[in-house]
């Protein structure tokens, strides 16, 4: 088997050079002129699993949609549209830090509002027993009368 036979091989002694596909801004392919903040489901795109806004040489955008990308998601952030951390981060806290030996930290428990006992006014307390007084002084007259 001779070179001319393998030609998708290298020659013998050189080594392969690997050459990345280019990468081409989708924002330019699309001719998008405004990346709008409250798209975060095409925001989410460009946040790493971490909740870090992922590098330029990862994702292709062009230098100019990449600044215009970033004000998009620390806008969306801020508006709370989008989360600063992902949820598992949150739950599991540092990675540097976390072990797996030890339980997960319970989520925290809301606190349940106060319920304050209701307290009766003199006037709510008073209005009751007129009535109740009126009753007896009604059956009363009623009874003078038969008789």
């Amino acid at each position: 088997m001779s070179i001319q036979d393998r030609p998708n091989r290298p020659a013998r002694g050189g080594r392969g050079r690997y050459t990345p596909k280019r990468k081409i801004c989708s924002f330019c392919a699309e001719k998008v002129s405004r990346i709008d903040y409250k798209d975060s489901a095409k925001l989410a795109r460009y946040i790493s699993d971490r909740g870090k806004i992922e590098p330029r040489r990862r994702t292709g955008t062009c230098a100019r949609h990449q600044r215009a990308l970033a004000n998009a998601i620390k806008r969306a952030r801020f508006i709370a549209l989008m989360p600063f951390v992902s949820e598992h981060v949150r739950r599991q806290g540092n990675v540097a830090t976390f072990s797996p030996m030890r339980e997960l930290r319970p989520e925290p428990k809301m606190a349940e509002p106060k319920v304050e006992p209701k307290v009766e006014t003199k006037a709510e307390v008073a209005v009751p027993e007129v009535k109740a007084e009126a009753a007896p002084a009604a059956e009363a007259s009623e009874s003078a009368e038969s008789a």
